[in-house]
């Protein structure tokens, strides 16, 4: 039900990412809504004008939509800043783990890598310790238990954490 206002409400707002509304991006011009019509609303009143100059409307029309191609392009510029902007953020925020051979490391425990719940909150979220027997340059791992006996899968390093006795 609604669902036409949600989508309403969508093409008019600007986006973070672009600085412009979908429909600004798409016609070249703001929406004027049913409300705005109906009240005087300078825009509106300026268009029935130009409407009665037909030439000139059709001009200024013309001129609009050969702007929208640079709205576009600035909108594009606008989008790459915010995605740089979005990258440098993850960037600071991660932290790039390498271990060496011989490392004793913690191992995220299954169902926190798949995303899944738990079996209850109370239950540990890392598993180990293990000792890291290869280490390769792609940031993946082979482990070994305490005990000697080595895990079958490599792991990537994302799932693993320093080990502190």
């Amino acid at each position: 039900m609604h669902l036409p206002d949600a989508l309403w409400a969508y093409i008019n707002s600007s986006k973070s990412a672009t600085g412009f509304s979908p429909f600004s991006l798409v016609y070249g011009t703001e929406v004027i809504s049913l409300a705005e019509i109906m009240t005087p609303y300078l825009q509106v009143m300026q268009m029935k004008e130009k409407e009665k100059e037909k030439k000139v409307f059709v001009v200024e029309k013309y001129e609009e939509l050969e702007g929208l191609d640079e709205k576009r392009e600035e909108a594009q510029e606008h989008n790459r800043r915010y995605r740089r902007r979005m990258i440098e953020a993850y960037g600071r925020m991660t932290k790039e783990r390498v271990f060496a051979e011989g490392k004793i490391v913690l191992k995220v425990t299954d169902y926190v890598g798949r995303g899944m719940a738990g079996p209850s909150k109370f239950a540990p979220k890392w598993e180990g310790p293990f000792v890291i027997r290869e280490a390769h340059p792609t940031r993946y791992y082979c482990l070994t238990q305490t005990d000697g006996k080595d895990l079958m899968d490599p792991i990537n390093g994302k799932w693993l954490k320093c080990y502190y006795a």
